[in-house]
C-alpha cells in the first residue's frame, strides 16, 4: 500500500509509506503555505494528535523543524483541534491522525485559519510543494504553549452553546443512560463532557491507545455492544473512530443506526427548530441516502449535493449559509458554526432530540422513511480509472437513466435508477486502488438487485 494523498489529507503505514522525513516535507510545505497566506514571517500553528502510538513521535518531529509558534493541544479529537485554531486565533493547524484506518497507519489533516480542512486546490498545492523540501534542521528555540485543558474546556462550551441552554437543561432532566465506546481513541473525552450535563455514561475501552476492536465503527466491530447495553440497562451505545469526527449508534434492540439515519435525525431537528425552513439549505455529499432528501422535502427546505469530502460540504455550507450538513456515508454531522464532522456534537444532538420528544430513539427513527443502503469495495487497476468511469456512465446512459457527476472524472458518479433509488460509483481517495459502489433504495430487494447489476457492470468495465 502506497502513501495516500488526497484533499482529505495524507495517510500511510507509519515507518513504511509515512516516514518522519516524508512527514517533514508535508509539514514544511503547509507551514510555507500558511506564511504566504498570512503574509507574515512568524505564524502560529495549532498541533494535535489522536491516540496512535506514532502520533507523539510525529508531533515532536514536526515541532522540531518548523520555525513558528506552536499551540500544542496534545491528544484530542479532531473537532477540538479544529475549534482550537479559531479559539486561539492561529494561522492554521495540523491534526496527526489516520481517522478510521487501523493503528499502524498515521497521517495528517491540514487546516486553514478558519479551522477547517484546506480546500482541494490549497491541499493540492501543499501536496505538490512537499516534494521540494528535503533538507531539514532542528530549530533550537521556538514558542510552544501547551493548551489541552483550555481547548477542551472552551470546546465544551462551544458545543453546549450550539445545542442551546434550554435543550441542555432538558438533557439534564431526562435521566438518560448510554454506553460510550471510543476504542482507545480521543472520543473518551465525551464521557466527562456528557457527565457535566447529567447523562449517565458507561465507558468501554476508555484507555488511550488501547485498541480492542477495528478502528472503524461498523456493524461488525460494534456487535458486542448489545451485551453491554443489556448488562447496564442502557438506552443505546455510541462507538467512535480514533479521532472522534464520526460516530455510529447501536439501539438497545441491537440494530446499528446508519450514519444516514443519524444525519436525517439531526436535519429533522434543525429544520423543526427554524421559523422559515423553506428558505433554508441542507448540504450533503452525493452518496447520502434519500432518507435525508425526504426529511428535507417534508419541511420544504432545499437540498444541495456536493462531491464526497468534508471540505466540500463545509465550503458549500459556508457559501449557502446552510443550517446543517454532513456526510451520511461517513457517520458525521456538521452543524454550523462548527467546520467539521463532529461525533461528540452529533451525540449531544441525539440526546437533545430524545429529551425534547420524550421518546426512545428507536421509536423516533421508526417514523422516518425506511431506506436500505448497501456498500461494496472492489480493487481495480488505477491506470484504468478513467476508462472504467466512462464505460459505467455510458452503460447506464444507454439504458435511459439520469447520471450525475460531482468533482469531474475523479469524483462521484450517481445514477438515478428510480424515484427512490440510486447507484453510486467512486474510486476511494483514502484507501488506494479501491472502487466504492453504493446502492440506496426504499426496497431491500431493489437495493440488492441494483448492487448485483452494478458489480457486473464494473467488472465488464474493468475488463
Amino acid at each position: 500500500m502506497a502513501l495516500v494523498e488526497s484533499f482529505s489529507g495524507i495517510r500511510g503505514i507509519y515507518g513504511k509509506d509515512l516516514t518522519e522525513s516524508i512527514a517533514c516535507g508535508y509539514a514544511y510545505s503547509h507551514y510555507t503555505f500558511l506564511k504566504n497566506k498570512a503574509r507574515k514571517r512568524n505564524v502560529t500553528i495549532v498541533l494535535g494528535t489522536d491516540t496512535r502510538p506514532s502520533g507523539t513521535r510525529l508531533s515532536d518531529t514536526i515541532m522540531g523543524i518548523l520555525d513558528c509558534n506552536f499551540i500544542d493541544i496534545g491528544i484530542a479529537p479532531t473537532p477540538v483541534i479544529e475549534f482550537a485554531v479559531r479559539h486561539f486565533n492561529a494561522d492554521g493547524g495540523i491534526i496527526i491522525t489516520a481517522s478510521h484506518n487501523e493503528p499502524y497507519w498515521n497521517g495528517f489533516k491540514f487546516l486553514g485559519k478558519d479551522g477547517a480542512v484546506l480546500s482541494e486546490n490549497d491541499m493540492i498545492s501543499v501536496i505538490n510543494n512537499s516534494k521540494s523540501f528535503k533538507d531539514f534542521h532542528r530549530i533550537q528555540e521556538r514558542g510552544i504553549q501547551e493548551k489541552n485543558t483550555e481547548a477542551v474546556k472552551e470546546y465544551t462550551k462551544f458545543i453546549f452553546n450550539i445545542i442551546g441552554k434550554e435543550d441542555i437543561e432538558r438533557i439534564k432532566d431526562s435521566n438518560q443512560k448510554i454506553v460510550v465506546d471510543p476504542n482507545g481513541g480521543t472520543g473518551a473525552i465525551s464521557k466527562k463532557i456528557l457527565e457535566q450535563i447529567g447523562v449517565e455514561v458507561v465507558g468501554v475501552n476508555m484507555s488511550y491507545g488501547v485498541f480492542s476492536r477495528a478502528v472503524e465503527p461498523t456493524e461488525d466491530s460494534l456487535v458486542y455492544l448489545k451485551n453491554v447495553i443489556d448488562g447496564n440497562k442502557a438506552d443505546f451505545a455510541a462507538g467512535f473512530d480514533c479521532d472522534a469526527d464520526r460516530i455510529e449508534i447501536m439501539l438497545n434492540n441491537g440494530q446499528l443506526l446508519s450514519g444516514h439515519c443519524i444525519l436525517a435525525l439531526a436535519v429533522d431537528d434543525a429544520l423543526s427548530n427554524t421559523k422559515n425552513p423553506k428558505n433554508k439549505f441542507v448540504v450533503v455529499n452525493d452518496v447520502t441516502s434519500n432518507v435525508v432528501r425526504d426529511i428535507v422535502q417534508r419541511y420544504g427546505a432545499k437540498l444541495k449535493e456536493v462531491e464526497v469530502g468534508e471540505t466540500n460540504v463545509v465550503r458549500e455550507i459556508d457559501n449557502l449559509k446552510a443550517i446543517i450538513g454532513g456526510e451520511g456515508s461517513s457517520g458525521g454531522v456538521i452543524i454550523p458554526p462548527s467546520k467539521c464532522r463532529d461525533g461528540i456534537l452529533t451525540l449531544l444532538t441525539v440526546l437533545s432530540v430524545i429529551a425534547k420528544r420524550e421518546r426512545n430513539l428507536a421509536d423516533i427513527i421508526g417514523e422516518f422513511p425506511e431506506y436500505f443502503t448497501i456498500k461494496k469495495k472492489i480493487e481495480f487497476d488505477a491506470e484504468k480509472h478513467n476508462s472504467i468511469k466512462k464505460f459505467i456512465k455510458d452503460n447506464y446512459s444507454k439504458k435511459g437513466f439520469e447520471t450525475r457527476e460531482t468533482g469531474g472524472i475523479k469524483g462521484g458518479l450517481k445514477i438515478i435508477t428510480g424515484k427512490d433509488s440510486f447507484v453510486w460509483f467512486r474510486a476511494s481517495r483514502t484507501e488506494g486502488s479501491v472502487f466504492r459502489i453504493v446502492t440506496d433504495s426504499d426496497s431491500k430487494k431493489d437495493a440488492e438487485k441494483l448492487m448485483e447489476e452494478a458489480v457486473g457492470v464494473f467488472k465488464k468495465a474493468d475488463g
